[in-house]
């Protein structure tokens, strides 16, 4: 008796990430550059399956030059705990990206770009396999909707997501991204969205600038926060704590490369982010104190 696939079908709700490698044609058209891109192809698909799922996220597939992941959302309320989960992972993996290329050094630096957006009614597809292996799958209208925000650009992390999504940063005090609105025209609606409408009236995009100037006093208090929290004064919280725990196992678990790249990418956040950090605090508090005077 022959074996076949099994079927199972489901609705859910959940935060559709979709990362998008930038101009990933232009690397398979150089004879040159695809030779690198074909190493960095399976280490960005290990780095990025670590992510998620320290993140608490699911991987669902790779597409070829990128991939779609999910974290499960079924409340709406819950988007306010779930996507500051999903933007972290997104910005710790174009920051690794971005700091140590996956320890490749490639004539020009892969970039990676970030759609996400929250589908509230999914048609999930498990596939069970004879042997018992399962896959999953995920259809709708948010989860394409993710897709082609993936592929715009936006500042660092190379976030672009919903409006709601976004939100959930601006209620931080100490916001892990800023966004900014980004408004599609014409020529946008139909290169990136194939002249469709829907949710293209509330499309933010990740922002170095903050929307509201700082004081100098709060620029000052925000720094010194990073900076204890970076050398251990601070407490992180339970979330951070096992995000980075349980992705720095995977790691170094992993190939000899990944150790080269955490190495790499941990000297750049103490000698580089945290070093920098320092010497500006004492500038910083002169020129507030100038200023009061």
């Amino acid at each position: 008796m022959s074996m076949h696939e099994k079927f199972d079908f489901e609705r859910t709700r959940g935060i559709a990430w979709v990362c998008d490698l930038a101009g990933s044609s232009r690397y398979l058209n150089d004879d040159k550059a695809a030779d690198v891109l074909e190493q960095f192809l399976p280490r960005l698909y290990w780095t990025a399956s670590l992510i998620v799922d320290a993140a608490g996220g699911k991987f669902i597939k790779w597409t070829g030059d990128g991939f779609l992941a999910w974290f499960p959302t079924p409340l709406y309320r819950q988007l306010s705990v779930q996507a500051p989960k999903a933007f972290r992972a997104a910005q710790h993996l174009t920051l690794i990206v971005n700091v140590t290329q996956l320890g490749l050094k490639p004539d020009q630096k892969f970039r990676l770009r970030h759609g996400m957006a929250y589908e509230q009614d999914a048609l999930a597809t498990k596939i069970t396999y004879p042997g018992g292996f399962e896959l999953l799958d995920l259809t709708g209208r948010g989860i394409v909707f993710a897709f082609r925000l993936s592929g715009i650009s936006a500042e660092f992390p190379g976030i672009v997501t919903q409006k709601e999504l976004a939100s959930t940063m601006s209620r931080n005090p100490a916001p892990l991204i800023n966004f900014r609105k980004w408004q599609p025209q014409g020529e946008d609606k139909l290169k990136y969205f194939k002249g469709e409408r829907w949710g293209t009236s509330s499309i933010y995009v990740s922002s170095k600038v903050p929307q509201k100037p700082k004081s100098a006093n709060a620029v000052i208090k925000h720094a010194k926060r990073v900076m204890a929290r970076a050398e251990g004064e601070s407490s992180m919280t339970d979330e951070e704590f096992g995000f980075a725990r349980r992705f720095q196992e995977g790691m170094h678990s992993g190939p000899d490369w990944c150790s080269d790249v955490m190495e790499q990418y941990l000297s750049f956040v103490r000698n580089d982010l945290l070093g920098n950090l320092k010497s500006v605090i004492p500038i910083l508090e002169k020129v507030a104190k100038h200023s009061r005077a």
